[in-house]
C-alpha cells in the first residue's frame, strides 16, 4: 500500500498535521471553502460574436 503524500509538499508523506485545512486568510480557523481567498467575482460573462443556425455557415479557424 502506497503512503499518502502531503498536498502542500510533494516530497513529504502525510503525517496528519492538518496544515492543509487551515484558512489562508485567518490561520486561527479551519477552511470552510468560503472562497474569499480566491477573489471570485459574483458573476462571469462571455461575449457572443455570432450564433450559427446553419452548420454550412460555420468554417473552423485554421490552426497554426
Amino acid at each position: 500500500m502506497e503512503a499518502k503524500r502531503c498536498v502542500l509538499d510533494e516530497e513529504k508523506e502525510c503525517d496528519g498535521c492538518m496544515e492543509c485545512e487551515v484558512c489562508d486568510l485567518d490561520p486561527s480557523k479551519v477552511c470552510d471553502n468560503c472562497g474569499k481567498c480566491l477573489e471570485f467575482k459574483d458573476f462571469a460573462s462571455i461575449k457572443i460574436d455570432k450564433i450559427f443556425t446553419d452548420p454550412a455557415e460555420y468554417t473552423e479557424p485554421v490552426k497554426k
